[in-house]
């Protein structure tokens, strides 16, 4: 009988081959250790060792964002199954792994930012990586807006907190996402600079109105700004939710805003003929007008804009509505044609009231007169109809008179500001000014996509809800940070990168260029060296264009 153990001594036995997919998120992770995430936060949160604590708070912050930006299917409370197959030491530190995410420990995470405060710890970071990285300014722009986040759950938790200290709460409001059946939170925003720098994020119950929330977040701005050194001044830019004429009246700050054409001059401005307003010309297509204006003793610049792109579009969809209200008038003509009226009085008032109700069309009616006799069977040859009932007869015609107004409107919008100094602020300024509110807009369509999964939220608890939303900001900084930076390095070196459709682009979204590193992969040996692999030349380009630190995580350096 052969000896099999002499033999199995003989064998080699091949060494363990493991392959975990890198891609982008040693970008990610290189952006996070750039802008010292971590060592802010542990600053902050301290977490002691003794109690069995594997990896610091910040470095389960680390791992969320990372997740965040992940942009697959897998929501930051699946954390741990987002790390499995990623190379995880690689990523945060020696010893790391992917069971060191669990729930328990990320869960313990965001009760220490809640007990902390949320919007205190991320304004603090903020405001240091603002003066690190943002040029200094004596007037700083401040854009805000809030979006709402859809919960799941009841939620019905308002008793159980104390007065001051309750998180925002999940309710039944206006809904953005157009989901009037779930309650939701509000997601308050600021931005700054031309990264589009999240300065300021705030949660606020879900039932709360913008008109309030704008003026209480600058509030409270100011009083976190008020207590550093060499604090700037603010250049508020708002929707038109900011235009409330009490409370801009007392403001301390520099604002531009929209004007709500609710004001009754403002509704009489966009409908004014185009050709009894001194129009001046723009670049783009735009022309404006300026109005100074004193609104219940507050006095303003106002500029009334007409954009011709917006133009064209607004009246597509008006000659589409006025066609949709032809069609249901003539429903509703027909409808009334068939009524029968005991007396013309009758019959001529329920054609008034019809006319009154046509927004852009006028009629021409007549009111028929039918006769007929009283009694059953034939009538006799000297009987005479004795009853006699009442129709109308309507037809339907455009009314020029009535559409104009609706037709000065298109196109036209009114900007106001306080700032009464023409050579600080001219039309085209005021403008520019008010369209850079598209960078917060942009920074709630990247946490509200789909494929950043954090839109709707599962958490039982509102806390850490909060906190939650604190690290979805986060998710947003890193994501602007790191999309200006390369944006400035390839226009320092005069480099291009591909787009999407092959062509050279100096203004890569980061998205497309994490797109770019898919199939980038860490490969080890028995787990003791490491070896990067998948690396294209314009994959190296667009890792050399995040700095050499990211290089290095990439082995590149």
């Amino acid at each position: 009988m052969p000896n099999l153990a002499s033999n199995t001594e003989n064998i080699k036995i091949p060494a363990e081959l493991q392959v975990k997919t890198l891609a982008h998120h040693g970008l990610c992770a290189g952006y996070i250790d750039k802008l010292k995430l971590v060592e802010r936060i542990d600053a902050r949160l301290p977490i002691s060792k003794e109690k069995g604590a594997i990896l610091t708070h910040g470095q389960r912050v680390k791992a969320m964002i990372i997740n965040g930006l992940g942009f697959t299917q897998s929501p930051i409370y699946l954390t741990p199954n987002f790390f499995k197959n990623l190379p995880v030491e690689q990523l945060f530190t020696k010893g790391a792994k992917a069971e060191h995410f669990n729930d328990d420990a990320l869960g313990r995470t965001l009760d220490a930012i809640y007990k902390y405060g949320a919007t205190a710890l991320f304004a603090e970071i903020a405001n240091e990586i603002a003066v690190e990285r943002m040029p200094k300014q004596n007037k700083v722009q401040l854009h805000i807006d809030t979006s709402s986040l859809k919960v799941s759950g009841d939620y019905d938790l308002e008793d159980n907190y104390p007065d001051d200290n309750k998180p925002p709460l999940p309710k039944y409001g206006h809904s953005k996402d157009h989901r009037p059946d779930l309650k939701q939170l509000v997601l308050s925003l600021t931005v700054s600079g031309p990264a589009s720098l999240p300065i300021w994020f705030e949660g606020i119950d879900g039932n709360s109105q913008d008109k309030s929330n704008f003026h209480d977040t600058l509030a409270k701005i100011n009083e976190f700004q008020s207590a550093l050194q060499d604090a700037p001044d603010f250049l508020v830019v708002a929707d038109s939710a900011l235009y409330v004429n009490g409370k801009l009246k007392e403001a301390y700050y520099d604002w531009v805003t929209r004007v709500p054409e609710n004001i009754k001059y403002a509704k009489e401005l966009v409908k004014t003929d185009h050709d009894k307003l001194a129009w001046r010309p723009l670049d783009n297509g735009y022309q404006y007008v300026w109005i100074g204006h004193e609104d219940r003793e507050m006095k303003q610049h106002w500029a009334m804009f007409h954009s011709e792109q917006a133009y064209k579009k607004e009246t597509e969809t008006l000659n589409k509505r006025i066609e949709k209200a032809l069609i249901a008038a003539q429903k509703s003509s027909k409808k009334l044609s068939k009524q029968q009226f005991a007396c013309e009085v009758d019959a001529q008032q329920a054609i008034d009231k019809f006319e009154k109700s046509l927004k852009y069309h006028v009629i021409s009616s007549e009111i028929i007169i039918t006769t007929k006799f009283s009694g059953r069977g034939r009538p006799s040859k000297s009987e005479k109809p004795s009853i006699s009932t009442f129709q109308t007869q309507i037809e339907l015609i455009d009314s020029p008179e009535k559409q104009q107004p609706h037709r000065n409107k298109l196109g036209r919008f009114i900007l106001g500001t306080n700032q009464l100094d023409d050579s600080e602020i001219d039309a085209s300024s005021l403008l520019s000014t008010y369209k850079e509110q598209q960078n917060v807009e942009r920074g709630f369509r990247f946490i509200k996509d789909p494929q950043f999964h954090l839109n709707g939220i599962f958490l039982e608890k509102p806390e850490r809800i909060n906190s939650l939303m604190m690290i979805m900001t986060l998710c947003l900084m890193v994501y602007n940070i790191g999309q200006y930076e390369v944006r400035e390095a390839l226009k320092e070196q005069g480099e291009t990168v591909k787009s999407q459709v092959g062509k050279a682009t100096k203004t890569p979204t980061l998205r497309w260029l994490f797109q770019q590193m898919s199939g980038v992969y860490c490969v080890s040996i028995d787990g003791k060296s490491s070896c990067i692999s998948g690396l294209t030349e314009e994959k190296r380009k667009i890792v050399m264009l995040c700095g050499e630190d990211i290089a290095r995580i990439y082995q590149m350096v």
